[in-house]
């Protein structure tokens, strides 16, 4: 009982530690949560309009992740005014998930306080672990998954019915929230079957439950189909056909691509480039009281960390290695048979353990080796917490200086249209020259990462309906370059609007079109004077402004 006890108050002060820090990081710029994107539809739109049966009659919400639906409309909706609640909450399931998982690998392998550094608090994580529309997905999915794991060895070790029946219900909770959590869910409880057997053949039978994790797959599959519709959410699952001329040419080539990006250039700019930009604010004293701040906390968690040399497994540290490749490769597997292989930071988040995993193994092999073994894999940690820390932080100030320009631009637009258009107009608006960011030096540009609600109609007119629900928003915004292309010609050509509006930075000026033909329009301001002209390449929309006209 004592060891129970001791064992449980060494997880409390793990998972203290890390909750600390993630949010120290998500308070960097102030104690607040900036809404991005969807943050704006799922969090205040949607309860604000409609019954959640319309919306999912209207949008199929439970036609894809239902619980995240669900949680987005009963309980994070209501946090909207004081979101960093919310945050806070994301931040606690995070850092229960990974203490969690590292007591459960822990039956098995070596396993240090880097562990819990790498899973929660890389850099590239913070779309995923900070940003609500993500995190509620990513991190309570992981959480179910990691819960069913624990219901699971509960029923390994008792062979209690009420835990298999347990086991059986979490382990489709998973695929409720994220799809790539119920990978990795059936990867680790497949994984940890084996790795039981292996320590003890005899336990055999109780392992073949694991299996459930496949039909549990079929089952939401079907779940989820019976409660589509046409909404916006129907299509998420919808597989390509592996193994023909397409997939092998251009589909497998454009997801090794995204892949590529994100975990070698993302990982590499998000850690060195958005360091660098920290170090600058702390030297110019923008955040040198955050910086001893966190400084502190990271002492603090060096106290918290445990001082043990390593877990209490035993098997091979090579065996731990290939888990953890295989916990990596688990979540993005579904990328390469999902019809659309939209692959974004968000979305490497839940391949983190398998890397905390083998980059915690290679460290306590090689500490080993070392003198010091006691202090050495804590003071390792809690140094790579705070460069971790500190790096992420510059991703949180882009989201702040983001949220700043969409309610700057945002309001603006409504305070023109509610001038200019009668209640009653319901005619599409174009706002030109607008663009997806302002950020003047991202850390990593790449897909929607710290991206406005000028990126995209869906997104900016969820912001104006946050600012102005009394009246039904048709407006789209129109960037530069390009303006439109082939698959959303339709929608995005300019000369399709009822009304235009030109964005020259600072304020709206309404404009007028002139046709120049079938590939070029001319835009002008009220007065007569040219504000851009749009030209069309090879099915491409392009805006130049007068400078750029040769």
């Amino acid at each position: 009982m004592s060891d129970m006890r001791s064992a449980r108050h060494e997880m409390g002060k793990e998972v203290l530690a890390i909750f600390l820090l993630l949010m120290a990081r998500a308070c960097a710029f102030g104690v607040q949560y900036w809404p991005q994107l969807d943050d704006y539809i799922q969090y205040h739109n949607y309860a604000l309009s409609e019954s959640f049966w319309e919306l999912q009659t209207s949008m199929g919400l439970l036609a894809s992740r239902p619980l995240a639906g669900l949680a987005d409309y009963f309980i994070w909706g209501s946090m909207y005014d004081y979101m960093i609640l919310g945050v806070a909450m994301i931040s606690l399931a995070l850092a229960v998930s990974a203490v969690l998982l590292k007591r459960q690998l822990s039956r098995y392998f070596s396993i240090g306080p880097l562990f819990l550094v790498v899973m929660t608090l890389l850099p590239l994580g913070v779309e995923g672990t900070y940003w609500m529309s993500a995190s509620t997905r990513v991190v309570c999915g992981l959480l179910m998954a990691v819960l069913a794991a624990e219901a699971f060895l509960r029923w390994m070790d008792t062979g209690r019915w009420y835990w298999a029946l347990s086991f059986l219900f979490l382990q489709l909770l998973p695929y409720g929230f994220y799809e790539q959590s119920g990978v990795f869910s059936v990867a680790l409880i497949v994984g940890m079957a084996i790795l039981e057997v292996i320590r003890d053949w005899r336990r055999w039978k109780r392992a073949l439950l694991s299996l459930w994790g496949l039909p549990a797959m079929k089952l939401y599959l079907e779940m989820t189909a019976l409660l589509a519709s046409d909404g916006v959410y129907s299509g998420r699952t919808e597989m390509v056909t592996v193994n023909t001329p397409y997939w092998w040419d251009t589909f497998l080539p454009e997801v090794l691509d995204q892949m590529r990006s994100v975990f070698v250039e993302g990982m590499g700019a998000t850690l060195f480039q958005g360091l660098a930009r920290v170090f600058q604010w702390i030297l110019s004293g923008q955040l040198l009281f955050w910086a001893f701040l966190t400084a502190a906390l990271a002492v603090l968690c060096w106290r918290l960390f445990p001082k043990k040399e390593a877990g209490r497994g035993t098997l091979s540290p090579w065996l731990a290695i290939v888990a953890g490749v295989l916990l990596f490769l688990a979540p993005i597997s579904i990328f390469f048979v999902l019809a659309n292989p939209w692959f974004s930071f968000r979305g490497a988040v839940t391949s983190f353990a398998g890397l905390a995993l083998v980059c915690d193994t290679a460290v306590m092999a090689l500490w080993f080796r070392l003198p010091g073994r006691k202090q050495g894999p804590a003071v390792l940690a809690t140094l790579a917490a705070l460069i971790f820390c500190w790096a992420g932080a510059a991703d949180i100030h882009d989201y702040r200086q983001t949220w700043e320009t969409d309610q700057y631009i945002g309001q603006m637009t409504v305070q023109a249209l509610q001038q200019d258009l009668e209640p009653e107009d319901n005619g599409r608006v174009g706002i030109l020259a607008v663009e997806p960011t302002y950020l003047s030096n991202q850390t990593y540009y790449y897909h929607e990462h710290i991206h406005g609600c000028t990126e995209s109609a869906w997104a900016f007119q969820g912001l104006m309906t946050s600012l102005d629900g009394s009246r039904s928003w048709n407006v789209t915004p129109l960037p530069t370059d390009p303006m439109y292309r082939q698959w959303n010609a339709a929608s995005n050509r300019p000369d399709t609007f009822d009304h235009l509006y030109y964005f020259d930075g600072a304020e709206l000026i309404p404009a007028v079109l002139e046709k120049e033909g079938e590939t070029e329009c001319s835009i002008y301001d009220q007065e007569g004077r040219l504000l851009g002209v749009v030209r069309e390449e090879d099915g491409v929309g392009y805006f130049f402004r007068p400078e750029q006209l040769s």
